[in-house]
Parts: C-alpha cells; sequence; structure tokens
C-alpha cells in the first residue's frame, strides 16, 4: 500500500528530518517561491488537503499563500497548518499558524523549522488538456458511478463527480473494489481504493470531491503512474517558463514581469 501524504505528515516532523531554519532552511523557502512548486495544505481538524503556491513577499516574518479555491470560510487567523512541498523529489515541509486570511491571500507565520523526506511518489500532478481524465467507480452494493480525475500520485487521485452518486452517500473511509481509469498512451488500469475524504458542494449541482488512496497496486501499475507524474511535472514547468535553470550565474534567478499574474490565470482557470 501506497503510503499517503495525511500519513507521511505525521512522520516528517521528527529530529531525524529536521534541517533547522537557519540559511539552508531560507533557502529552500526562496527556491519553492521562485520555482512556484505546488505545495500541500492540512489545516488543524480538517480531513482533506488544499493544494496552493508561495507567492513573493517582502515581509521576512511571513510566508504568502495564494488562497486555494475550494477552501472552507471557517478556516481563519489562529489556525494550526502543516505545508508539504516537493523539491528534485524530496518532500519538504514546515508546521505554522495562519496569520490573516484575505480574499485572494492566506499569510502564515514564518516557521521555525524546516524538514524534508525522501518521498518521490507522492507529488501530485493535473492531467493536460486533451490527455485521458474519466475515472469509473464500481461500489459493493450501489450503482457505479463517473467522474473526472482533478489530480493524482502514485499514492492516489482526486476526483470530481457531477452529479453526486444520488442512491447512496460516499463516506470517508469507504472502499472501492475497482477504481478504473486511464493515463496517457496507456492501457485501462483497474485497482482497488479507499476514500481519504469527500467533500459535497451542493452549490455547484451536488458535485463530490472524493480523494482516494490507491490500495494493492503491482509493480507495473505503480511504475506507469510514476513514469506519468514525472511527465507532467516537466510539462508543467516548461509550459510555464519556470524552473528550467535560467539566472542561476547571480543565484537571484529574476522571474519576467507578469509571471505572477500567469501562473494565478492558469493555476485558477
Amino acid at each position: 500500500m501506497s503510503e499517503s501524504l495525511e500519513n507521511l505528515q505525521h512522520k516528517l516532523f521528527s529530529e531525524e528530518y529536521q534541517i533547522g531554519a537557519g540559511s539552508k532552511a531560507l533557502q529552500i523557502i526562496e527556491r519553492i517561491t521562485r520555482e512556484h512548486l505546488f505545495c500541500t495544505l492540512f489545516f488543524a481538524e480538517r480531513d482533506r488537503s488544499y493544494t496552493s503556491m508561495l507567492l513573493p513577499n517582502a515581509d521576512s516574518g511571513s510566508l504568502v499563500l495564494d488562497l486555494p479555491l475550494d477552501l472552507p470560510t471557517q478556516i481563519q487567523s489562529g489556525t494550526p497548518v502543516v505545508l508539504l512541498a516537493r523539491i528534485d523529489g524530496v518532500i519538504t515541509g514546515f508546521r505554522s499558524n495562519l496569520r490573516e486570511r484575505s480574499p485572494e491571500e492566506l499569510v502564515l507565520d514564518f516557521p521555525e523549522a524546516l524538514y524534508q523526506m525522501q518521498r518521490r511518489q507522492l507529488y501530485r500532478v493535473p492531467p493536460a488538456v486533451g490527455d485521458p481524465d474519466q475515472v469509473m467507480i464500481s461500489r459493493q452494493g450501489a450503482e457505479t458511478f463517473l467522474g473526472t480525475m482533478q489530480d493524482i500520485s502514485v499514492g492516489g487521485m482526486r476526483a470530481l463527480f457531477r452529479p453526486a452518486p444520488r442512491d447512496f452517500p460516499v463516506q470517508a473511509g469507504e472502499h472501492f473494489p475497482d477504481v478504473r481509469f486511464q493515463l496517457r498512451g496507456g492501457n485501462e488500469l483497474s485497482l482497488s481504493a479507499i476514500a481519504r475524504f469527500t467533500d459535497l458542494h451542493s452549490q455547484r449541482g451536488d458535485a463530490l470531491v472524493i480523494g482516494l488512496e490507491f490500495q494493492d497496486m503491482s509493480a507495473a501499475i505503480r511504475e506507469g503512474i510514476a513514469q506519468y507524474v514525472q511527465s507532467r511535472d516537466r510539462e508543467i514547468l516548461k509550459a510555464l517558463g519556470i524552473g528550467l535553470g535560467g539566472g542561476r550565474a547571480s543565484g537571484t534567478a529574476e522571474q519576467p514581469a507578469g509571471l505572477g499574474r500567469k501562473l494565478r490565470r492558469w493555476w485558477r482557470g
């Protein structure tokens, strides 16, 4: 069984993986911001995660992130938060608190320490336009339902189902014996999964978002998903014109004007 990000965050924060909060930690955070790497956020007393990006910020005592579109309004200032990101296959994370929330941004306290651990397979990417993205889930004693893949990693998938299943509501912890989907250039994949979170958006026509954790994968399926994830990672960076090594001679790699807006339009679109 693949280890999930939810499980990983409980293992990461130990002395074994701590790198401190000195100049090296600052360089790592600056790189996450400069290369616009995707970050996964976990808020206290929330069962699911949210995806965002660190934004440039002149205040050295805080960090600024793009506001996730689906972040509940109940999450407000003072909420503890865990941030995870991937740098060259290394999971990087820290604990902080939400200092401020605005209509477009989140402001976090600067972390006291940073942690890193090797876990390449857990990085998540969205499918490309034109890639197969249909997901079919078979349930025990209920109707099969179809949805659309939102993002995928070797550990699992986030998928959107509109309309939500109408016969029996999906609950966190439910086991799905057969989840079928296809990746670019490959055959249909079939595996089992567990629903790690469910999020019903009644204002959007009873659309349901499910976070799936894959179970009992064969080595061939695991390798196929890993290759797709790595390929999409490179495509995303290339399409955005970032993370390609430009400006290394100066050590500060200045971004082109307007890149922040370009990224936000792409990410939110």
